[in-house]
C-alpha cells in the first residue's frame, strides 16, 4: 500500500528557486511563498504541510525571523515542523550557527541539484511521519482507547491558559465506577474490563467535541469541560451518572447495574492565578473520594471552603456549595432556567422540571432552607426573649 505523499512549503523571494524546487519535487504537493509573512500564513492555513524549505534572505520577513516565529509557535504542529534553510555563498558560518541555534533542521547550499532536494525530503518527511505516528500511538490508553494522562495534562494546561486570557471558567470532573474492586472480585477481571470500556465509550460519546475525557487508571476517568461553570458542570455530571446507571450488564447470566461516583471542581470557585491544572485535578479527585464514601454516590463539588458537613441521617459527607445567587449573577442562561423552575415549584408543576436539573436545584434549595430555618429560629428566639 503506497503512503500519501508529503506536502512541502517553499519560501523564497526568487521565483526561479521556487520553480526549480517544485520541478525537482514532481509527484509531491508543493506550496510556494515569496516572503516570510506569506510562508507563515501558509503554515497557519494548511495543517498538511510537513516540511519547509526557507531562504535566509527575503523581504518583509526574512528566513531567520520566520524560523524563530515557527519555533516559538503555540501550535505544536508548526513548532515541530522540519525547516531546511537555503543558504548562499555570502552567508557566513556565524550566520549559519545562529540559525542553527534558533532551530534550523538542516541547511541546503546554492547551487543545489535534484539529489540534494530529494534526499532531504525523504529523510525528514519519513522521520516526521514516524514521530507523528509514535506520538499518536503514545497518546491513547490501550484498554479504553481514550486519551492518557500525558494528553490530559497537555490539554488541561492549554485550556486553562486560554480560559484565563478570555475570562472563562473550566470545570473538571473525576468519575469512577463505584465498588470496582468488589465487582472485579465477584465477576472477574474480564467482566470489569468490559464495564470500564463500555463506560469509557459512553463518556466519550456524551461530551462535546471541544472537551476531553481521559482514562486515568483503573475504573477512574477525568473530563475537562471547557467554558463551563460549576452549575452547568453539575448538570453534565448528572446526565453522565444517569446514563451510566441505566446500563445493564449481563455477566455469567446475572444482570448487574453500576453506580458512578463523581467529583467536581471548577476554576469558578477560585480566583488564584497560582493554581495550575494539576491542582484542580487533585481537588476534583478529593471530591470524588468523598463521593465514593456516600451511600448513594452523590455528585460532590469541591470549592475553596472544603468543609465536611456532618450530622445528616446517613453521616455522609459533602463539600459546601456557593449560594445560588453567585451562579445566577454570573450566568444569564442559568438564571433564566432557575426562574422558570422556581415558577414551576410555586405552581406545583414539578413534572415540568427536567430530571437532570433536579440535583443542582436540590443543592441550592438545601442552602436556602438552612438559611431560612436559621433565620426563623433566630426570630422565634428574639420573640421568646
Amino acid at each position: 500500500m503506497s503512503s500519501k505523499k508529503a506536502e512541502i512549503l517553499v519560501v523564497d523571494d526568487s521565483s526561479t528557486i521556487r520553480a526549480t524546487i517544485a520541478k525537482f519535487l514532481d509527484g509531491y504537493t508543493t506550496h510556494q511563498a515569496a516572503d516570510g509573512e506569506a510562508g507563515w500564513e501558509a503554515l497557519e492555513n494548511n495543517d498538511a504541510i510537513s516540511l519547509v524549505f526557507c531562504d535566509m534572505h527575503m523581504p518583509v520577513m526574512n528566513g531567520m525571523q520566520l524560523l524563530q516565529q515557527i519555533r516559538e509557535s503555540d501550535c505544536e504542529r508548526i513548532a515541530n515542523i522540519p525547516v531546511i534553510m537555503i543558504t548562499g555563498h555570502d552567508d557566513t558560518e556565524a550566520a549559519k550557527k545562529a540559525t542553527h541555534n534558533i532551530g534550523a533542521t538542516d541547511f541546503l547550499s546554492k547551487p543545489f541539484d535534484q539529489v540534494d532536494i530529494i534526499s532531504r525530503v525523504n529523510s525528514y518527511t519519513n522521520l516526521n511521519q514516524k514521530i507523528t505516528a509514535l506520538q499518536q500511538e503514545s497518546a491513547f490508553d490501550d484498554k479504553t482507547g481514550l486519551y492518557n494522562d500525558r494528553i490530559l495534562l497537555d490539554f488541561g494546561n492549554k485550556t486553562m491558559s486560554f480560559a484565563r486570557r478570555h475570562n472563562m471558567a473550566v470545570s473538571i470532573l473525576y468519575v469512577e465506577v463505584a465498588d470496582a474492586d468488589q465487582l472485579r472480585e465477584t465477576y472477574s477481571n474480564k467482566a470489569m474490563e468490559t464495564i470500564i470500556s463500555t463506560v469509557a465509550g459512553l463518556l466519550e460519546n456524551t461530551i462535546r467535541s471541544e472537551e476531553l475525557v481521559s482514562h486515568v487508571g483503573g475504573a477512574r476517568f477525568a473530563i475537562v469541560l471547557t467554558n463551563t461553570k460549576a452549575f452547568k458542570a453539575h448538570i453534565v455530571a448528572t446526565r453522565l451518572k444517569q446514563a451510566a446507571e441505566e446500563l445493564v450488564f449481563e455477566i455469567s447470566n446475572v444482570k448487574i447495574r453500576i453506580q458512578l461516583a463523581v467529583g467536581l471542581c471548577s476554576t469558578e470557585d477560585s480566583h488564584s492565578e497560582k493554581l495550575g491544572f494539576e491542582d484542580y485535578c487533585r481537588y476534583a479527585s478529593q471530591a470524588l473520594e468523598t463521593s465514593l464514601e456516600t451511600p448513594n454516590k452523590r455528585i460532590t463539588r469541591f470549592d475553596e471552603t472544603y468543609e465536611k458537613k456532618l450530622g445528616d441521617e446517613k453521616d455522609s459527607y459533602t463539600f459546601s456549595t456557593p449560594a445560588a445567587t453567585e451562579t445566577i449573577e454570573e450566568d444569564e442562561e442559568a438564571a433564566d432556567d432557575f426562574a422558570d423552575f422556581f415558577s414551576c415549584i410555586l405552581s406545583g408543576d414539578y413534572e415540568k422540571i427536567p430530571v437532570e436539573f433536579l440535583p443542582p436545584l436540590i443543592a441550592q434549595m438545601e442552602d436556602f432552607l438552612d438559611f431560612a430555618n436559621t433565620a426563623v429560629a433566630g426570630e422565634k428566639k428574639k420573640a421568646g426573649e
